[in-house]
């Protein structure tokens, strides 16, 4: 979600500027999985990043990613003059790029025959979509990619904030009430944590839909059913979402 929010963007960037894009996609702990892993791509992408090299070549370089030295998140892209680098989580602050132009430049992007095969596989579309996003806080920053070094401090007490509201107990909560109203005749399901399917397994029968798994990592495997997540997300009329998580805004 990160990735593809910043990748969005700088493509409507590109285009409007009269560059060609070139997508920067190093895999790491955060996501271990190669750009044409997850889309049947043909434009250019390079798998290191090089931003200090960018800088003494020329380029005019921006930084979003606050916690790096240097960095000044939303930063405004001038598209003008030399070549730019950009490293971003985010949305780039620009004036030629729109929320509308990303989206279509996203859904534009084919995904790999494996991820069409996963979302073929599961029952769709559903009245409803739910995202639950709970993994995060003290319990997970053992992880290298929950680990505290990833956030600023204000950042990680939003992200612990935010996963405890996202409890899937809350998710029940809201659903039932669909239910009773008659709008969650079948719900599809997209979570990080087996006890969440088992939750919803329990308390929805047939009405449930979710795209089986036993991976709960950030392994290529897992960001290919990741990627069909989103897509049997974006099926539903209805999304229930996660605060805080890219992955929901995706």
């Amino acid at each position: 979600g990160n990735r593809l929010r910043a990748i969005g963007s700088a493509a409507v960037v590109a285009a409007k500027s009269d560059r060609e894009m070139v997508v920067v996609w190093q895999p790491d702990a955060h996501c271990e999985g190669r750009f044409g892993d997850l889309f049947d791509y043909d434009g250019a992408v390079i798998e290191e990043t090089f931003i200090d090299d960018a800088a003494r070549q020329g380029c005019r370089v921006y930084n979003y990613m606050e916690v790096e030295t240097g960095a000044q998140k939303d930063a405004e892209i001038d598209p003008g003059g030399e070549d730019l680098y950009v490293r971003s989580a985010y949305v780039l602050n620009s004036p030629l790029s729109s929320w509308a132009e990303e989206n279509r430049f996203l859904r534009a992007l084919t995904p790999v025959a494996a991820v069409r095969d996963m979302v073929a596989g599961v029952r769709h579309p559903n009245a409803i979509a739910a995202h639950v996003r709970m993994a995060g806080g003290q319990a997970y920053e053992h992880l290298p990619y929950e680990s505290l070094e990833n956030w600023t401090e204000e950042g990680h007490k939003a992200i612990a904030h935010w996963r405890e509201k996202s409890h899937f107990s809350h998710f029940l909560q809201r659903i039932d009430a669909l239910i009773a109203e008659g709008r969650a005749e079948t719900i599809f399901l997209a979570a990080d944590a087996p006890e969440t399917y088992e939750a919803f397994r329990g308390c929805y029968g047939a009405r449930l839909a979710m795209l089986e798994r036993d991976l709960y990592d950030r392994s290529a495997e897992q960001l290919r059913y990741a990627l069909a997540d989103v897509l049997l997300l974006g099926q539903a009329p209805l999304l229930l979402g996660s605060t805080w998580s890219s992955f929901s805004e995706l």
